[in-house]
Order: C-alpha cells, then sequence, then structure tokens
C-alpha cells in the first residue's frame, strides 16, 4: 500500500493516465487488505509456530498482524469521523444554498447569482447538487457550460467524495509530513482529472479544457509538462490524448492493479493448495 501510494504520488506519470493511477492506488488499497486478512488466517491456523517465532522473547509476527490491524482499525475510526463531519458540513452548505441559489431543472443545477466563474458539486440526498454561478451562464459557451456540469455530475455520479474522504483518512492517521501533503494534493488532481474524462465523453474534449483555461485564468496559455499548475495538468492531459487512458502504458498499469488486487488470494491459494496436497500424499 505504501509503495503504490509513494508511485502515485512520486510518479509523473499518473498525469498521463489518470483512471489507471487511480485503478492501482484502489487496487493496492484492496490487496494490502486482502493480505493482511491472509496474514491473519495463517497466523491463527498456525498459531502455536508463530509464537515460537520470537525477537528479542517476543512473538514478532503476532506483534506485527496485531499493528497492522490496530492502524486499519485507526484508519476506519478516523474515516468515520471524517465521513460525519463531512456529512454535516454538506447538509449547512445544501441548506444555504436553498436560500441564496435557485435550481433550473433543465440543467439539473442550482445557480448562485455571483460574476465569478464558479462551478462545484455538493453530495447529498437525491443524489446531491451541481453548483454553478451565473458568471459560468453569461460567459460560457452552450458547450462549455454542458462540459462543466458533466464534470459536477461526474463527480456526484461516480460518489468521488467518498474516495476524498478516503485519502483525508489515510493523511490524517499518518504523521503531518510533506508526503501526506503532497498525496493528497495529487490524489484530488486525479480525482478531477478523472471527471474531466468522463465530461470529455459526453462534450468533447476540446470544451472542457476551454472551460478549465475560462476558470483559471492564471493558469498557462499554452499547458507543458513542466508548468506546476494542476489545472495545466488537466488541460494538457485533455489537449494531448484523444482518448482518456487509451495508450499502452495505461494498459499495463490496469493490468498491473489486477495484479496486485489479486495476487495475496492467489498467492495463499497455492500455498492452501500446496499444503492439502502434501498432507493428502504423505
Amino acid at each position: 500500500m505504501a509503495s503504490v501510494s509513494a508511485v502515485v504520488t512520486l510518479a509523473k506519470w499518473p498525469f498521463r493516465a489518470p483512471c489507471a493511477a487511480l485503478a492501482l492506488w484502489l487496487a493496492g488499497f484492496a490487496g494490502g487488505l486482502t493480505a493482511l486478512g491472509c496474514a491473519t488466517y495463517a497466523l491463527f491456523a498456525h498459531l502455536d509456530v508463530q509464537l515460537a517465532h520470537e525477537r528479542l522473547r517476543l512473538p514478532v509476527d503476532v506483534l506485527g498482524v496485531a499493528g497492522a490491524w490496530a492502524f486499519v482499525v485507526h484508519v476506519v475510526v478516523v474515516y468515520v469521523r471524517v465521513h460525519r463531519q463531512g456529512v454535516r458540513r454538506r447538509e449547512r452548505h445544501l441548506t444555504l444554498l436553498g436560500l441564496f441559489g435557485y435550481p433550473v431543472n433543465h440543467l439539473s443545477a442550482v445557480i448562485l447569482p455571483s460574476r465569478q466563474p464558479l462551478a462545484y458539486s455538493v453530495p447529498g440526498p437525491e443524489g446531491g447538487r451541481a453548483v454553478i454561478s451565473d458568471g459560468v451562464i453569461t460567459g460560457f459557451t452552450r458547450e462549455e457550460v454542458a462540459s462543466v456540469l458533466a464534470h459536477e455530475h461526474a463527480h456526484l455520479r461516480q460518489r468521488h467524495h467518498l474516495l476524498t474522504q478516503l485519502s483525508e483518512a489515510l493523511c490524517a492517521s499518518l504523521p503531518k509530513r510533506l508526503f501526506c501533503v503532497r498525496f493528497s494534493e495529487r490524489f484530488h488532481s486525479l480525482i478531477e482529472m478523472r471527471a474531466d474524462c468522463a465530461a470529455r465523453v459526453k462534450c468533447g474534449r476540446y470544451a472542457i479544457a476551454q472551460a478549465l483555461a475560462r476558470m483559471a485564468p492564471e493558469s498557462p496559455a499554452v499547458p507543458t509538462a513542466n508548468s506546476g499548475c494542476p489545472v495545466a495538468a488537466r488541460r494538457r492531459h485533455l489537449l494531448s490524448n484523444e482518448r482518456c487512458c487509451d495508450s499502452l502504458a495505461s494498459s499495463a498499469v490496469f493490468s498491473l492493479a489486477c495484479a496486485v488486487a489479486v495476487a495475496p488470494v492467489v498467492l495463499t491459494a497455492a500455498g492452501a493448495l500446496t499444503a492439502v496436497c502434501t498432507y493428502v500424499c504423505h
């Protein structure tokens, strides 16, 4: 899990294949939990042998598994706290939207009276709300408005807030180091790029790229690989790739994600089959 998070955070290729990078991270998370479950089963299946495996008179294997489970429980507790705080915050925000915004049914969005271009989504009952400002309606073309709404609806439909809360819980469970900050920033950028991929399918890549340029006028007009701006990285991915994650590298990462997710189960099953064969043959 830690190695996969480091690759997603420090490498440059996730910006070229955001969906594959998210799939790899989720596979690493699932694979880590599966490996921990298999290790726990193996520990209790051969507890007498594990207790005899001591260093400095301590059962290191038992302590290692117990420590891993303690960390998992801590992450779960933090996630529940983050989720509850998010639910309360979103409920208050939806109440304010009911006071200051007005719904537009044919856009499936709530409009805020503001000249500044704004667009975001608020998860909640009935699928949540996509929110845009008057500045987007009056200042953007029809295709750009549609692409912005498609982006926000993708966040709501794919429940990206749950993944964001999971990353926040992991970062809150670890020491506050520079790596955690960079991981959080990279993860949020990949989530935004995943929503861009969904919007490009519906509205085209040029419309969403132009809408991003209007949303963030301070970003470079011509996005480059070394710009260091998250919005520029998103626009560069849109303009440089006709389709999202259609390269050979993306296919390789998706394959690696599948391997990481199922490897603990396959290895455990192979060990169990070997043990059964040995028992039957002898």
